[in-house]
């Protein structure tokens, strides 16, 4: 039986294989279920990125295009830290640990999917400066 240290440092795959059946199986649907938040998440961000540009070229209100994009810029942090809660907050129930016996599953939930979270935080950080800057400057810029 491996160590708790041993399965941080394991290639994935090794730590699969060492698992049960059953617990592959249970493993699969997490892991299917993590691919459809991830997925969501990225729909939820590609459109609000085009309601975003919808609202910024479709003169809807009656102001020029610089203070468009400064009102446009405060609502961007708005939508990224939504969608990203949304999805951390998924993702943190189905990696949290729920018993000691199925530690090795969670360090290969958490292990397995570290880059996706990592890249969901870089592009709500991304989104919110560019949305705090638009905000400020929006109007300076055009």
């Amino acid at each position: 039986m491996d160590t708790v240290e041993e399965d941080y440092s394991r290639p994935l795959r090794e730590v699969y294989q060492s698992m049960p059946e059953a617990t592959r199986v249970s493993l699969a649907a997490d892991v299917r279920k993590i691919w459809v938040y991830f997925l969501s998440w990225v729909i939820f961000v590609l459109l609000s990125a085009l309601l975003v540009i919808w609202f910024a070229t479709h003169g809807l209100l009656t102001e020029p295009f610089g203070e468009r994009l400064q009102r446009i810029g405060s609502i961007i942090p708005v939508l990224a830290v939504a969608g990203e809660t949304l999805f951390l907050v998924r993702i943190n129930r189905l990696a949290s640990v729920i018993h000691p016996v199925q530690l090795t599953i969670q360090i290969y939930r958490q292990r397995r999917f570290r880059p996706l979270v990592y890249a969901s935080l870089g592009l709500t950080f991304l989104f919110v400066v560019v949305g705090a800057v638009l905000s400020g400057y929006g109007d300076l810029l055009f």
